[in-house]
């Protein structure tokens, strides 16, 4: 009782004098307490979640010093309930705790000048995961793994009670499952005559998935259009024509500045009536599902550092219809946060191992997939070509600003079937390429997500088209020269999913999929 009663005060104590954020940092101090103390061998996801669902939550800065008194009184907490922790273990614990979120909450968002929320959860996030795209970012990485190393060592050493009837759980995300896969709207109507009296056929996602793999799709691909149409709420939108040089550039978004980076277009939606009446995917759409949401009246467009919405719970939705990111009020995501969604919605992790999270859309930028090897992204390789295989519909392709998905590929995809000889294979253009991207990208006038005919959208990007034409030169040298090669061309890496058992894992749900639920088919 002497104990209890100790631990109590203490908590008073740390109430009553807490600073701004008290409450939510020592929530995560506390599970990082519980931890250290029950040994779960889970501090780093549950530090990490936390801190991660402060920011989606909070959408604030949090401070490194409330963080550090919130340790602190942890550490205080711990040595209370733990009368064999000495004075030099305390201050032991603690100056490891110190440096961690002296690494995380100043070196790290000092380094890459952070200045919003956003931005420090992508960083946090690109740490988590590992990522070294930059100097910077490895040697942060060099720094945090050497931080938790010796915590852990520290932790190691002690030997402490566990509470009893622990059942905490990391960070302080919501599940969100309330916008998952329960809602209506299959589309139907709620008609009032039916001519056979036979049962709605259960198109879920398992029978869309069902149909893609027996066709011979890579789940790359499905979960590629699987996010398409959600994002649209259509099942026509998949079936729609690839983008071309006939489409009609969007009217009614105006671009209104630049991000802090400098590079990044910030768009808005100027007129609603013009961008319903041009936009590709929405114009032709007449009406949404029960349940479903009116995609029409609240466009998604391409937002530059946008991220579709999601928390660190483990059974938290993709949600595309609710605004998020480092991007603008607006709607829609930026190409790195399509491609995950992509990917995870089809229940392909990214990093081996590593449990799918719809609050992971944040981890990887484009630049992460150049070099998949160095940033955490343990389930992608580079692609070989040999005299018969190239580039392959789920295949992604990324250069430091861009990353998209293969949707479809011909049977000659970088046009090589003519070329004969050496000199063949180096006139080789993009114009001879027949293949479609899958994508979020700001062409025809600020579109977002969209299908696009290769031959059409690589002259719109430099660096897209000249990396792919150097794919398309060792392509065809495979083929003449009957050798395998696995180009390194230094801008562009064209990536695979290695589809193994510990890179697959349960998907992420998207919100208000059930809304699809109408498509017969989501085959293009």
């Amino acid at each position: 009782m002497k104990t209890h009663g100790m631990v109590l005060i203490l908590g008073m104590m740390m109430t009553a004098c807490a600073p701004q954020g008290y409450e939510a940092m020592n929530n995560i101090a506390s599970q990082v307490g519980n931890d250290i103390a029950c040994k779960d061998n889970k501090l780093e996801m549950k530090l990490w979640d936390g801190l991660k669902a402060y920011l989606i939550e909070q959408k604030e800065i949090p401070a490194a010093e409330t963080l550090k008194q919130a340790m602190r009184d942890q550490v205080q907490k711990l040595a209370a309930e733990n009368p064999s922790m000495t004075i030099e273990d305390q201050e032991k614990l603690q100056a490891e705790l110190d440096k961690l979120v002296v690494s995380l909450l100043e070196e790290a968002p000092k380094g890459e000048r952070v200045e919003t929320p956003e931005q420090l959860l992508m960083l946090l996030s690109a740490i988590d995961v590992g990522d070294r795209s930059t100097v910077f970012r490895s040697y942060m990485q060099d720094k945090v793994r050497g931080n938790f190393t010796q915590l852990s060592k520290t932790v190691e050493s002690f030997e402490l009670n566990c509470p009893s009837g622990d059942n905490s759980t990391a960070g302080t995300g919501s599940s969100g499952s309330d916008s998952g896969s329960t809602d209506a709207g299959s589309g139907s109507g709620g008609s009032n005559v039916v001519e056979e009296p036979t049962p709605t056929p259960n198109r879920d996602y398992e029978y869309h998935k069902a149909q893609a793999l027996n066709a011979g799709e890579p789940l790359a691909v499905f979960g590629a259009r699987w996010a398409f149409a959600t994002s649209y709420q259509t099942c026509q939108s998949v079936a729609l024509p690839d983008l071309n040089a006939q489409t009609e550039t969007i009217s009614g978004i105006s671009i209104v500045g630049k991000h802090s980076d400098g590079v990044g277009s910030k768009r808005e939606i100027a007129s609603l009536s013009k961008v319903q009446a041009t936009h590709p995917y929405i114009k032709g759409v007449s009406g949404y599902g029960e349940g479903c949401f009116a995609v029409k009246s609240n466009p998604l467009i391409y937002d530059y550092g946008g991220k579709p919405y999601g928390t660190t719970a483990a059974d938290s939705p993709i949600d595309m219809f609710k605004n998020n990111g480092d991007g603008t009020k607006v709607l829609g995501i930026d190409c790195s946060g399509y491609v995950y969604t992509s990917m995870a919605t089809a229940g392909l992790r990214l990093k081996a191992g590593r449990v799918l999270k719809a609050s992971d859309s944040w981890a990887w930028g484009s630049s992460s997939y150049v070099e998949p090897q160095n940033n955490g992204l343990t389930c992608l390789s580079k692609i070989s070509v040999t005299p018969s295989t190239s580039l392959k519909a789920g295949d992604i392709v990324a250069v430091y600003g861009h990353v998209l998905l293969i949707d479809k590929a011909g049977s000659d995809p970088f046009g090589i079937a003519s070329a004969k000889t050496e000199s063949d294979c180096s006139k080789i253009k993009s114009s001879g390429f027949d293949f479609t991207v899958a994508q979020s990208s700001p062409n025809v006038g600020g579109v977002g997500i969209n299908f696009f005919d290769a031959r059409v959208y690589l002259p719109t990007s430099a660096k897209m088209q000249t990396g792919l034409e150097k794919y398309a030169y060792y392509a065809c040298l495979a083929k003449v020269n009957n050798k395998t090669y696995t180009p390194n061309v230094g801008t562009l890496s064209v990536i695979r999913h290695k589809g193994t058992a510990d890179c697959m894992a349960p998907r992420v749900k998207m919100a208000r999929e059930a809304c699809i639920s109408s498509c017969s088919s989501l085959r293009r």
